[in-house]
């Protein structure tokens, strides 16, 4: 576990009858930023709190900066910060009282609370709104202002559940920039996305979840060298392509790869279908492929 901030080995957890997660394993390095990814559903918000020493697993075992997280809990609580994906407070508290609330009850003065508010919320962009309360802003500024009160916390490893769900594209950016400066500064940050893009940007590691397995994990470029292909077109057809063309079906749609762009465009006129648009693969192909959701 040398140089490792998160190691998580087996874990799973069940509830009722029900395995919410069957086996994570995965190693974070530390001063990184790591996303876990995977549709809704997939076990992120389970292992996030596994980790965060909100749920004991039921099998497995889970470090976090070399403490256990079910034996050693208190000292991991101690060493973290912790966004839930559902985070409940007063929406009549504005964003800079929210943050300075949040870290006073860590202990922080409050001249101090007062300074580290300004800072966090200047950088993602919420200074000016700083004053307004929290019920009279949209769903992505109280998002930030959120995650502004989670990052001012002094802590080795941040936690963030879906920190950048239903904030704009600017917004996200402007998150995902922050995160990477907060890593860069000597911190770990965990978060849990299910768009895959963000993942592609932001991360120096990706793991791949789905059905409460985690199926890969590794720096994004090298999952992507990792995929057969290169190029894929969006094409609509009624029936079945042959079995030796590279392919995936999403829903009336059809995906279909290629190794560069040229043999792309030969297939696709070989095929007589319609065409909806020739990308680059990213890393939802090299998911999708990991899952078996398409047909070699």
């Amino acid at each position: 576990m040398v140089g490792m901030s998160v190691v998580a080995r087996g874990l799973g957890k069940k509830f009722g009858s029900v395995w919410g997660l069957r086996e994570a394993t995965f190693e974070l390095e530390k001063k990184s930023v790591s996303v876990l990814a995977g549709p809704n559903g997939a076990g992120k918000t389970t292992t996030t709190r596994i980790l965060a020493t909100y749920f004991k697993p039921d099998k497995g075992e889970a470090y976090v900066c070399g403490f256990d997280v079910v034996r050693e809990y208190r000292e991991v609580r101690r060493i973290i910060a912790y966004m839930p994906q559902e985070y409940r407070v007063s929406l009549d508290l504005t964003p800079e009282e929210l943050v300075v609330s949040s870290l006073m009850k860590r202990g922080v003065s409050y001249s101090d609370a007062k300074r580290e508010a300004r800072r966090w919320l200047e950088a993602l962009g919420m200074w000016e709104l700083r004053g307004r309360r929290l019920w009279l802003l949209s769903g992505g500024e109280r998002r930030r202002a959120l995650v502004a009160s989670v990052l001012a916390e002094p802590a080795e490893v941040y936690f963030l559940d879906e920190p950048i769900t239903g904030i704009d594209v600017e917004g996200r950016y402007e998150v995902l920039r922050v995160l990477r400066e907060v890593a860069a500064q000597g911190a770990t940050v965990f978060m849990t996305t299910h768009n895959l893009s963000e993942a592609q940007v932001a991360a120096d590691t990706v793991v791949f979840i789905s059905a409460g397995v985690t199926v890969a994990a590794g720096n994004p470029q090298k999952l992507l060298e990792s995929f057969p292909w290169r190029y894929k077109a969006f094409v609509n057809s009624r029936g079945e392509l042959p079995g030796d063309v590279p392919h995936m079906r999403l829903g009336d749609r059809l995906v279909v790869y290629a190794r560069a762009r040229e043999e792309l465009y030969e297939l696709l006129r070989e095929l007589e279908v319609d065409v909806h648009g020739v990308h680059e693969v990213n890393l939802e192909d090299v998911y999708l492929q990991m899952v078996k959701r398409w047909q070699p």
